[in-house]
């Protein structure tokens, strides 16, 4: 077969893709839009055509975080409360999707992580996971929880991974649960650990308040770690701490630290999904910064919206609705006894 028509048969199956394509696009919902690219057709126009899908990252493993520690390759976590969320953090590199019990003030409006369920919080694991690929899948096990001794704390645990689809759990507490994530662990439950500020007890803390600020203190939390690390633990988030306090107990322990609010000497560092997003609209704390302005974008969003079905500019007749002929709209008229029914699209109001 010569050059000419092989260019031929190119043009012929690239022509019928984006026959399919359009003829596919009339059919489907927006909620469910068809993954594509603008790429050039025979005729140098800009067409739709299915793109193939980017390339699988590799599986982040708990092995493969202690190979970044190692490396002194900074580790990032995101927290992610649905699908689109888990999505975005799958797509764009993040090593560990965590489902934290932040979810109770930034997603179900509660006051504080302390009212949150084990069945609400298992709601949100299931979504997350069904939108986490190459991200280690931590959760936060709920407030009350893994108090009551070790038997409710596995049972709980294994709820999480059997039914919330989770990899490993993450427990805030010091020297306290040590056996209960011993008790984790032995059993192959991977376990997260969580020192320093611990926003479950903010009550008996008085409020959320930097911790370890003196020696004393210091010292508790760091054998706190180091308990946790001898019971099985992978990881240790640091929270609230002074950074110089996170830094030394990062050189004393042999897992990854992970650190919200304990500076730059940690082996990784974690923010709430709003706080980066900048939709939360409540305290701004010290150690957050606002890496997207989403706020601003939805509040734009709504407002533009509901202005254009206020003024009738949306939706356009042809452009964003869907037409019946003629013959069969003047049957129906007929079927039902209205023939003398008549309607005209709307006229664009103005403002």
């Amino acid at each position: 077969m010569n050059a000419q028509m092989l260019s031929s048969a190119s043009r012929t199956r690239a022509i019928a893709s984006i026959a399919r394509f359009q003829n596919l696009g009339q059919r489907c919902m927006s909620v469910r839009p068809l993954k594509y690219e603008h790429l050039t057709n025979t005729a140098g126009e800009s067409s739709p055509l299915k793109s193939a899908p980017p390339p699988p990252r590799k599986k982040v493993t708990i092995a493969s975080l202690h190979t970044l520690r190692q490396e002194r390759t900074p580790i990032t976590v995101l927290t992610a409360y649905d699908y689109p969320t888990a999505r975005a953090a799958s797509t764009h590199g993040i090593d560990i999707t965590l489902v934290g019990d932040s979810l109770a003030q930034v997603c179900l409006g509660y006051s504080s992580t302390t009212s949150l369920t084990l069945d609400e919080m298992l709601h949100h694991c299931r979504a997350v996971a069904r939108g986490t690929s190459a991200p280690l899948l931590v959760a936060d096990m709920p407030f009350g929880s893994f108090y009551a001794g070790k038997e409710d704390t596995v049972r709980a645990a294994v709820r999480m991974l059997q039914e919330g689809n989770v990899e490993a759990v993450k427990l805030e507490g010091g020297c306290e649960i040590a056996g209960r994530v011993q008790a984790l662990t032995s059993i192959g439950i991977p376990v997260m650990a969580h020192v320093g500020l611990l926003p479950q007890r903010h009550t008996a803390l008085s409020g959320y308040r930097v911790q370890g600020r003196t020696a004393q203190s210091g010292r508790s939390i760091l054998h706190s770690a180091l308990a946790l690390e001898e019971a099985g633990a992978f990881s240790i988030v640091l929270e609230a701490i002074p950074s110089s306090l996170a830094a030394y107990i990062t050189s004393r322990l042999k897992v990854p630290t992970i650190g919200i609010g304990a500076g730059p000497g940690c082996s990784g560092q974690v923010l709430v999904w709003d706080d980066v997003m900048g939709t939360w609209a409540g305290h701004k704390a010290k150690f957050v910064r606002r890496f997207g302005d989403v706020k601003s974008e939805v509040e734009r969003g709504v407002k533009a919206y509901a202005s254009a079905v206020r003024n009738g500019s949306f939706p356009q007749h042809e452009k964003e609705g869907y037409g019946m002929d003629d013959g069969e709209i003047e049957k129906l008229l007929e079927m039902e006894g209205d023939r003398e029914w008549t309607w005209s699209p709307p006229k664009l109001m103005s403002n």
